[in-house]
């Protein structure tokens, strides 16, 4: 009897503890717990954003794929804060290899979303007092740096080239140090500002514009500052001497039917975007123009190996 009873209480404990795991799993994967995973805020700077879709795109920049945030978009020029819910979401598509006619393929849909949400009058006020701070200590002064030219003549060899960037950036700090350790001192006034009041900001910078011999900028911002008391730098924009312009910061340097313009295709500035494309996996087709010559970025030819 004693063997039996003492079946019975391993069946009854091992029971007990199921019910137990599989009552902890069920709260795990409550949709109350589940929204905890996304109750994270982050606060980024746009003072260059003046409409609602250019809120949106900051929004969304301050994301990775797949990441659900909400997300405080500060524009310090215009003393003003926005509140979004954002949900950044890519899905690939592909057509159907059995029905289509020609080759399937597959491309990237975007299935973000983007919620408004109400600021208070709190918040607000603590945006306005940050601001009025970082201007007395002339934060938003841009800072200006010219590219050596032993490193890079064109913004187009700084794009997607880390070797560059990092090259350009460590001359500026060891050539022009007096320069850069007032701008090291000013961004560290400005950060602390920001986790005094509360609202640490994700790419909190003066701006920064970097010019190249062939006339051409590169438009970059503080990303952070490491161990050693070094900054480190994202580069968020290019426009160049034919005005054509290029967001950096996007995860994609390159979509279907993006247009340049270029004086002549054995400029160093196009056979750089014409390098560019390629590595993104597009080729270059180019047309005739009065001034020059137009650059389209198009889809890879089967029967070539240009890309």
């Amino acid at each position: 009897m004693t063997g039996v009873n003492s079946e019975k209480m391993d069946f009854y404990s091992m029971n007990s503890l199921l019910r137990a795991l599989l009552f902890l799993l069920a709260i795990l994967l409550s949709p109350q717990v589940m929204a905890n995973v996304f109750n994270t805020i982050v606060n980024i700077q746009c003072n260059e954003c003046d409409s609602n879709q250019a809120y949106h795109r900051a929004a969304l920049s301050a994301l990775k794929d797949r990441e659900q945030k909400v997300v405080n978009v500060v524009n310090f020029n215009q003393f003003d804060v926005r509140k979004f819910d954002v949900k950044k979401l890519q899905v690939e598509v592909c057509s159907d290899y059995w029905k289509s006619a020609t080759k399937g393929y597959c491309k990237m849909e975007d299935g973000s979303s983007i919620k408004p949400l109400k600021v208070t009058n709190i918040e607000r006020e603590k945006v306005i007092l940050l601001s009025e701070q970082l201007y007395q200590l002339d934060f938003f002064q841009r800072q200006k740096i010219q590219a050596d030219p032993k490193v890079a003549n064109t913004a187009w060899e700084l794009a997607q080239n880390h070797y560059v960037a990092n090259k350009l950036m460590s001359n500026w700090q060891q050539e022009y140090q007096y320069e850069y350790s007032a701008f090291l001192a000013k961004w560290q006034q400005g950060e602390r500002a920001s986790l005094q009041a509360n609202i640490p900001l994700k790419n909190l910078s003066p701006p920064i514009v970097i010019t190249f011999a062939d006339g051409s900028e590169v438009f970059a911002e503080v990303d952070f500052i490491d161990s050693n008391n070094q900054q480190h730098f994202s580069f968020t924009q290019l426009k160049d001497a034919n005005s054509n312009h290029l967001v950096l910061a996007r995860e994609k340097l390159f979509t279907l039917g993006d247009k340049f313009q270029f004086e002549s295709q054995q400029n160093n500035d196009f056979i750089k975007m014409k390098e560019l494309v390629e590595l993104s996996g597009f080729m270059v087709e180019v047309q005739e123009t009065l001034t020059g010559i137009s650059a389209s970025v198009v889809s890879c030819s089967p029967n070539e190996n240009a890309c």
